[in-house]
């Protein structure tokens, strides 16, 4: 059902979709420095041996500067970008709404998004890092945090986790069968070399956000929230 609600929900805007997926995925992945090529096997004795200790240097110099401006870029680029683009998808379920969405949080209180979202991602990684299970248990309780920030920029960290934790429990295995139900689709992207992905983008995130409505459908139900925390979306009439 969610899957035919996102079918319907991209009629007619996949395309536009596709576009704001594409430059968002380019936009993401910018703060990545691609350094690898130093590090493999065969070349790692040869610049060892043949650079000069100065050239070394500015080379780890280079190397942390980059480490560190990628960090910055997810913090304060991605995890936003990907809470507009959150609120783009959510929009799109009854009216078109503009490509400009994706980078509506990037308006107040656009630090309150960046903190939530950094702190959760920590909190994430930590347990990846330190104890693998407890690390993918967060990520489940905490995947509903960017849709709460994207209908709720306001929203406190503790809260946003307090209520994403509420809202997926009893759901985590049916979120974690709804990402496996998408396995052809990856092979396929395996396939054309991960070209498919752009193409396979607007529909995972569409799907995604018919799950979250439903989940927040469940908490109004269930009196978890109100509609003074989650005061909906706002709908756009434009149709560029």
């Amino acid at each position: 059902m969610l899957k035919t609600n996102a079918r319907e929900a991209l009629r007619g805007r996949y395309w536009r979709s596709f576009w704001g997926c594409f430059l968002i995925a380019m936009l993401g992945g910018g703060g990545a420095v691609n350094v690898s090529f130093l590090y493999s096997p065969e070349n790692t004795a040869y610049y060892l041996e043949n650079l000069p200790s100065y050239l070394l240097a500015w080379l780890a110099i280079v190397s942390v500067i980059g480490a560190i401006c990628g960090v910055l870029w997810n913090i304060f680029l991605t995890g936003p970008l990907q809470v507009g683009s959150n609120r783009y998808f959510m929009e799109s379920r009854q009216t078109p709404s503009p490509i400009s969405t994706f980078f509506s949080v990037f308006h107040t209180p656009y630090l309150n998004v960046v903190k939530v979202s950094f702190l959760t991602s920590l909190k994430i990684f930590a347990g990846m890092i330190l104890f693998l299970i407890p690390g993918i248990y967060w990520a489940y309780c905490y995947a509903l945090v960017p849709y709460l920030l994207a209908e709720n920029p306001y929203m406190s960290t503790s809260r946003a986790m307090e209520l994403s934790r509420e809202m997926m429990y009893g759901e985590k295995f049916h979120f974690f069968l709804l990402e496996l139900s998408f396995l052809g689709w990856a092979l396929l992207c395996v396939l054309t070399l991960g070209i498919g992905i752009y193409f396979l983008s607007p529909y995972l995130s569409a799907t995604y956000a018919e799950f979250y409505a439903a989940m927040r459908a469940k908490a109004l139900a269930q009196g978890l929230s109100t509609t003074q925390e989650l005061g909906g979306f706002v709908r756009h009439k434009e149709t560029f």
